[in-house]
């Protein structure tokens, strides 16, 4: 057995298996789509805060249509030369689930690193437990993400660094 990467020379292939096995989620020519189109996967969108013709603060997001929400992917204010992401940042965070609402989504995603969460600087061991305990050690960022409407939902383990956790926060949108 030999593994092969998928590309331009094999790639029907590939879409001819996946409507094989699972036509009812893929025919040939949308499984041939997905392959190759990366914008199937995510499309960027972003709003900006000006003031006096210069841009203040953004919010970049990525569009997951196929799974029905909208992934913040950075953003970022500029408070007198300090970089903060909270209060200041609200008029794009509801631009972003306005936009969000409109397009039929029913989520919005954003990653938090676990700095100054119960869970920073050690391993993860029973997710579930971890996030039914987690708290909040005075972390101004993810306490306003969570009085937003956002909640942790899980985790991604040591993806800023070792025993530096992503912790997945979402917000539903069909309240």
């Amino acid at each position: 057995m030999k593994i092969c990467k998928i590309g331009k020379t094999n790639v029907n292939k590939v879409a001819n298996l996946m409507s094989n096995i699972k036509p009812d989620w893929w025919d040939y020519e949308g499984a041939l789509q997905q392959l190759q189109d990366v914008s199937l996967l995510a499309k960027l969108v972003g709003w900006y805060i000006e003031k006096d013709t210069q841009p203040q603060g953004w919010i970049l997001c990525a569009e997951f249509e196929g799974y029905s929400y909208l992934s913040i992917e950075n953003l970022g204010y500029d408070e007198h030369g300090s970089f903060v992401m909270e209060e200041q940042l609200e008029p794009l965070l509801r631009r972003a689930e306005e936009y969000a609402r409109e397009k039929g989504y029913c989520n919005l995603k954003y990653i938090i690193s676990s700095t100054n969460l119960s869970c920073h600087g050690r391993p993860l061991h029973h997710y579930a437990d971890e996030l039914k305990n987690l708290k909040s050690y005075h972390r101004k960022h993810f306490d306003y993400f969570v009085h937003y409407g956002f909640n942790p939902a899980g985790f991604i383990p040591n993806c800023y660094g070792e025993h530096n956790h992503g912790i997945i926060m979402i917000k539903s949108l069909l309240d």
